[in-house]
């Protein structure tokens, strides 16, 4: 409650104006989080798996053997854990041939360029399936039809631009969407935004955002 405060309070601030302010808490998001779980579940884009690997609570992202060293992540440099888990899997790699088209055939789709060859070289490098849920042990949106699960913190993070849009109950919802521009941060780009997010809106068969733009970070006093 505080650190979302605080944004409202810099967007006022900055003389930033806003049409909705959206938390991923809120029941209307929870509603269409099932919603998306449920379509791409039902089409087979949704599966159950083993999962072995590394996790990083701070990034809150799993990681390859390849992408962590000496028990950090290489990528922020946090902390990771070996866990085992049972958990729902999104059929990521089933659209490396449309992600890539689409960015290839749209340079402005991934910008700046810096960001957009980081994620050509992403994907270039092989696309695994993406883990989108975690054992529940009381935080979070629970799976559809699986209490014992709960939905993946950046699988559910994304699906908030369609949310605010009033998707699918809204009649008008397609005329803010798609975006213009998807604003992000540069740590938060390539797996969840130019990869994860376009192809689960390639799975609903709906329109992806003109832009999305990755930004560095903002310093300040130094």
């Amino acid at each position: 409650d505080a650190v979302s405060q605080r944004f409202r309070d810099c967007w006022q601030y900055l003389g930033i104006s806003n049409d909705d302010f959206i938390r991923t808490t809120e029941p209307r998001h929870e509603k269409v989080v099932a919603e998306v779980f449920r379509r791409l579940q039902a089409q087979g884009d949704i599966y159950m798996g083993k999962y072995e690997g590394w996790y990083s609570l701070a990034d809150e992202t799993f990681f390859l053997d390849s992408e962590v060293e000496n028990g950090r992540a290489k990528e922020s440099g946090a902390v990771v854990e070996r866990v085992t888990e049972d958990n729902y899997y999104f059929k990521l790699s089933a659209y490396t041939d449309r992600l890539m088209e689409h960015i290839e055939s749209h340079p402005e789709f991934l910008q700046p360029d810096t960001r957009r060859n980081e994620v050509l070289a992403f994907i270039k490098g092989g696309l695994r399936d993406v883990v989108i849920s975690r054992r529940n042990t009381g935080w979070g949106i629970p799976v559809p039809g699986d209490d014992s699960q709960v939905v993946y913190v950046w699988f559910d993070a994304v699906i908030n631009y369609l949310t605010a849009t009033g998707w699918p109950g809204n009649a008008a919802w397609d005329q803010v969407w798609p975006a213009d521009v998807h604003l992000v941060g540069k740590e938060i780009y390539v797996r969840f935004h130019a990869l994860l997010w376009p192809a689960m809106l390639m799975g609903l068969g709906l329109e992806l955002p003109h832009t999305v733009l990755g930004h560095g970070w903002w310093l300040v006093g130094g």
